[in-house]
C-alpha cells in the first residue's frame, strides 16, 4: 500500500491586489501528485465583498482538482471552514494558521488596538483557564475579526492604489517594529503553546506572519527540539513555501515562479522524520 501524499499551503490571498496569485491554473502545478491538499488559512479574504465574490471560483477549482481538500480558517477567511486546526500523525504534526499565537491576532495591524479591545471583552466572560485554551482562542479569534473596516484603495489594482497600499504597510513606523517583533518571537510563542497544550507535537506548520522558514526550538531537556515551519505566503516580498508529506517524511519546499508567471516546486529547505521517537 503506497504512503499517503499530502501538501499544505497557507496564505494564498487569492485575487488580493497584494497577492501574486490571480489565476488558479497557474497554481495547479503545485498540487503535484498529492492525494490530499490542506489550505491553511487566509486562502481568500471573505471580509471584503470584492474579494469574497471569488470564493466560489476557489471552491470550484478545489472541487475539480480531484484531491481530498481540507480547508482551515484564518483571520482573513473565518467563514471558509469551521475547522481551524489539524492534528496528524497522532498529534505529532500540528497544522494551524498561526493567529492563535497572538492575543491581538495581528499585532502589526492597523486594527491591533481594536482587536485587543474585542479579545479582552470576549475573554472577560470566561474563566482564566478557559480563555487560554487553544480551542477557545481560535473560536474567539474567528468571532472578533468580523466587521473591521478596510480602506477601499487596498482592494484596487491601479498604480495610485498600490502606492497608497505601500504607505498603508509602512506607516506608522511602529508597524514595521511590530512585524519584526512578530517574526522574531513566533518560534518561541509556538513552542510555548505547543508544549503546554499540544505536547505530542514534533512539528508545527503555520503561515500568518508571511515569513517563510524553518526553526528548531528547544522545549525541554531530554526531548528533541520542536520544529516550527512557516510556509510564508503568496504575497510580496518574501514569497512562500509548501509542506509535502509522504508517509512519515516531511519536506519543506520553496515555491518559485516561472517566466510565464506560473508556480513551480522549488528547492528543499528541510526534511523531517515524523516517526514517533523511540523511548
Amino acid at each position: 500500500m503506497s504512503a499517503e501524499r499530502l501538501r499544505i499551503f497557507s496564505d494564498l490571498h487569492f485575487r488580493d491586489p497584494r497577492s501574486v496569485l490571480h489565476e488558479l491554473d497557474a497554481f495547479a502545478p503545485l498540487l503535484g501528485d498529492a492525494e490530499r491538499i490542506v489550505f491553511n488559512g487566509d486562502s481568500i479574504d471573505t471580509h471584503v465583498p470584492s474579494q469574497a465574490r471569488h470564493l466560489g471560483e476557489l471552491r470550484a477549482f478545489a472541487g475539480r482538482c480531484g484531491r481530498e481538500i481540507t480547508w482551515l480558517s484564518g483571520n482573513h477567511d473565518p467563514q471558509i471552514s469551521d475547522q481551524a486546526e489539524l492534528l496528524l500523525r497522532d498529534g505529532r504534526l500540528w497544522v494551524t494558521h498561526g493567529d492563535v499565537f497572538f492575543d491581538t491576532i495581528a499585532p502589526w495591524s492597523h486594527h491591533a488596538a481594536e482587536l485587543r479591545r474585542r479579545f479582552r471583552a470576549a475573554a472577560a466572560r470566561l474563566s482564566e483557564p478557559e480563555r487560554h485554551r487553544v480551542e477557545t482562542r481560535l473560536r474567539l479569534h474567528r468571532e472578533i475579526v468580523h466587521a473591521l473596516p478596510e480602506p477601499a484603495h487596498l482592494w484596487r489594482h491601479d498604480v495610485w492604489a498600490r502606492l497608497r497600499s505601500l504607505a498603508h504597510i509602512i506607516f506608522p513606523p511602529r508597524r514595521i517594529l511590530e512585524m519584526i517583533r512578530a517574526w522574531t518571537s513566533t518560534p518561541r510563542r509556538v513552542a510555548a503553546l505547543a508544549h503546554a497544550q499540544r505536547p505530542h507535537a514534533q512539528v508545527v506548520v503555520l503561515g500568518h506572519t508571511h515569513l517563510p522558514g524553518v526553526w528548531r526550538v528547544p522545549v525541554e531537556r531530554g526531548r528533541p527540539p520542536l520544529v516550527v515551519v512557516n510556509t510564508g505566503s503568496f504575497t510580496r516580498p518574501f514569497g512562500g513555501a509548501f509542506v509535502e508529506i509522504v508517509g512519515e517524511r516531511l519536506r519543506v519546499r520553496r515555491i518559485r515562479r516561472d517566466a510565464k508567471g506560473g508556480f513551480r516546486e522549488g528547492r528543499t529547505l528541510a526534511e523531517i522524520d515524523l516517526r514517533e521517537p523511540s523511548r
